[in-house]
């Protein structure tokens, strides 16, 4: 009987096995789990995520980084940060925190990993880039607070570090004001690199405003950060309803604050992900909302602006590609825009095609237009590195043109394209190795309209290198 039995076990085994093959066509199905090498890159299965639908907003899928000593860190939307070789095998993983991890910032000798979570907690963690261990932890609930009841979660949004290794943390998450309406609460802590505190701002309240971003000088002297405040009726009402606003980097002290004039046809200024500084603390840089790029001296002048989307009308409404990041690199600066929105309904998808949405735009520090690059869906993110540009290409929502996922590289010095590298889901992360030889992007599943799954959450890798 026993005999029969253990027979019976490998019967079964060998079944599943044959099953898997079939379905898989891999030889090996433990390699579902592990990483695969394709025609086009290395594949790296990072668990498990139910598809979004195609259409909406705000697609989250975690964040990359490149470390320099060689390898990736992944942070994933399961609340699991991840140190990967660059060919992709997996040093160590750990589960930090309950949520989705929404920032991720080296030191600058890249030691440690500094990481952000959205959670009931809202965590900020110290960690040891090689072992993973958490070295301390600043709990984001302690200076923004929480509603459980309405799940609005405070998120440690962004993260940045000076030259000294000192970190600056934005801490924002919304709330339902008295009246009923969304409003956001926003606060920006820095600490040492220890993890002792060393100023708040506000100090002894949380902003009444969204802020999504904010950076620090690499020499440590200036903190900025934008609004991404969008309904003009609340705006006059707020305390903290400026644009741009520019921290002392050394004790928290308001340094300036800037008006962006509003752009026609559009009743309030926004940025998503910027300002950003240049290397030598000199210059500041932003794209808003509505499709404008500006430079910036120390101060807070403009020094000069450029309409990179020019909203047109249809039908009595007005279209617009939204602006989303501006990134320095050492021959100027670089925006980019992503799909076409209606000016009365962010929520819809528009039914044209802005001429300027999906685009790379890139610029001297003078302010000359040098080329203009085309994707042919949404840049999800942006990252650069000894002359290449590595974008991750996510969803069009105009024309659903799922042949457009992806991650391309962009050379900068005429805005040709090096390589593209096509997914079945959409890209919506991506970092570039400093060498320039390597890109790692984040795909994300949607579901489309008809009801079809596009693609599975998981990394991949590829080598940069002319294409045919």
């Amino acid at each position: 009987m026993k005999q029969w039995k253990t027979t019976g076990l490998f019967f079964l085994l060998f079944a599943t096995w044959l099953t898997l093959f079939w379905v898989t066509g891999s030889r090996t199905p433990w390699q579902m789990f592990t990483p695969r090498n394709q025609d086009d890159g290395i594949v790296v299965p990072l668990g498990e995520m139910a598809g979004r639908n195609y259409d909406r907003m705000g697609f989250e899928g975690g964040e990359i980084r490149y470390v320099p000593s060689g390898g990736w860190l992944v942070g994933t939307a399961n609340g699991e940060l991840r140190l990967l070789s660059k060919e992709g095998g997996e040093k160590w993983s750990h589960p930090i925190g309950s949520g989705l991890i929404r920032s991720l910032s080296l030191s600058p000798d890249g030691k440690r990993v500094y990481v952000g979570e959205k959670s009931p907690d809202g965590y900020l963690y110290a960690m040891n880039t090689s072992s993973g261990d958490i070295l301390w932890k600043f709990k984001g609930f302690d200076v923004i607070g929480g509603e459980p009841d309405i799940r609005a979660d405070p998120q440690t949004i962004h993260i940045s570090t000076d030259r000294e290794g000192n970190i600056y943390a934005v801490f924002y998450r919304f709330t339902i004001t008295d009246s009923g309406q969304r409003g956001y609460l926003s606060r920006v802590v820095s600490f040492t690199p220890s993890g002792e505190e060393r100023w708040r701002f506000p100090k002894d309240h949380a902003m009444d405003g969204w802020v999504n971003w904010g950076e620090i000088s690499k020499d440590g002297s200036s903190f900025a950060f934008g609004t991404a405040n969008y309904d003009k009726s609340k705006i006059e009402n707020l305390e903290y309803n400026k644009n741009i606003y520019v921290l002392d980097g050394r004790d928290g002290t308001l340094l300036h604050s800037t008006v962006i004039d509003t752009a026609p046809h559009f009743g309030s200024v926004t940025m998503r992900n910027g300002p950003v500084w240049e290397e030598g603390g000199n210059y500041l840089s932003t794209i808003t909302s509505d499709g404008r790029a500006f430079l910036f001296d120390k101060e807070g002048h403009i020094l000069w602006q450029r309409t990179l989307a020019e909203p047109k009308e249809m039908n009595g409404t007005w279209f617009f590609a939204a602006g989303r990041d501006a990134l320095f690199v050492p021959e100027g600066v670089i925006f980019d825009t992503i799909n076409t929105f209606s000016r009365d309904n962010w929520q819809m998808p528009s039914p044209v095609i802005h001429p300027s949405s999906n685009s790379l735009f890139f610029f001297d520090l003078s302010g000359t237009f040098r080329w203009k690059y085309r994707t042919g869906g949404e840049i999800e993110a942006l990252d650069a590195a000894k002359g290449v540009a590595a974008l991750a290409v996510g969803r069009n929502v105009r024309n659903h043109d799922y042949k457009a996922h992806g991650a391309e590289a962009v050379n900068l010095a005429d805005g040709s394209r090096i390589c593209r590298f096509h997914t079945a889901g959409p890209l919506q992360n991506i970092a570039i190795s400093d060498d320039a030889s390597l890109m790692a992007g984040i795909e994300v599943p949607a579901v489309t309209p008809e009801g079809s799954l596009l693609g599975a959450y998981r990394l991949h890798i590829w080598k940069i290198a002319e294409q045919s």
